[in-house]
């Protein structure tokens, strides 16, 4: 008996299909922060040669104040914008690097009481306050709802300067919008006024006085500080608060 057998070899031929998605890529935002300002000087001074005014942009090398030949009574503002240029952020004023010194001690330094040529009394002679100058006008208008910032009345600058102090433009406790890339919220605008002698701020209808009292002992010295504006992104970030930035 013959038996005989057929194998049949053949390939799998199962339908199938294949769709390719070319080209992903993954791509890190950002956080940029631009600033631009403009200010005011009283009693005379020629505002062109002691602030200057600039758009929006990186700051390099930009000063705020820049004053020589202070004298009790001088006083003035000044307007600082911040906007967020790409992704919503949180904003923050830091004050940081006081330095006074005390250049020459004069007669009239000793007579005030002046007693030593380590660091100087400038800073301690001159007031500073700030708000949130929603309308960029350089008026205080607490009517208007535009907050003090910190919302505690004006300070010395030894003390406004100090090493720790911030000033809450937008995180997570302040109350006010982040700023975003576009819309009523993308810029957040602050005054501040500066007073050698004692400022007086009127709550109510937001009047600025500056009364020029004493000061001898700060004559001749200089005060420096850094102003640094501080951006951090508002997104998986809710408990941001400007009083933790650890600067470099």
């Amino acid at each position: 008996m013959l038996v005989g057998g057929m194998v049949a070899g053949a390939t799998g031929a199962f339908f199938n299909d294949t769709e390719t998605s070319t080209g992903n890529v993954l791509t890190a935002g950002n956080i940029d922060l631009t600033v631009d300002s403009f200010g005011a000087m009283h009693n005379g001074v020629d505002v062109s040669q002691q602030q200057t005014t600039w758009t929006a942009r990186n700051l390099n090398g930009q000063k705020f104040f820049v004053f020589e030949d202070l004298k009790p009574g001088d006083h003035g503002r000044r307007h600082v914008s911040l906007h967020a240029d790409s992704n919503e952020a949180y904003a923050c004023l830091l004050l940081v690097n006081k330095n006074d010194q005390e250049n020459v001690r004069t007669e009239p330094e000793i007579d005030a009481g002046d007693t030593t040529d380590v660091g100087g009394e400038l800073s301690s002679n001159i007031e500073i306050f700030a708000w949130q100058d929603d309308d960029s006008d350089l008026n205080y208008e607490p009517q208007n709802l535009e907050a003090e910032l910190p919302r505690n009345g004006s300070f010395a600058a030894d003390s406004f300067f100090d090493i720790t102090y911030d000033i809450d433009i937008a995180d997570s406790n302040s109350g006010t919008p982040v700023l975003v890339p576009t819309g009523p919220a993308a810029t957040r605008n602050v005054g501040i006024a500066w007073c050698v002698g004692n400022m007086d701020v009127n709550p109510v209808n937001g009047t600025i006085a500056c009364n020029g009292a004493g000061g001898d002992e700060a004559q001749t010295d200089l005060f420096e500080a850094d102003v640094v504006l501080y951006a951090e992104q508002v997104r998986n970030n809710p408990n941001f608060k400007c009083a933790d930035v650890a600067l470099p």
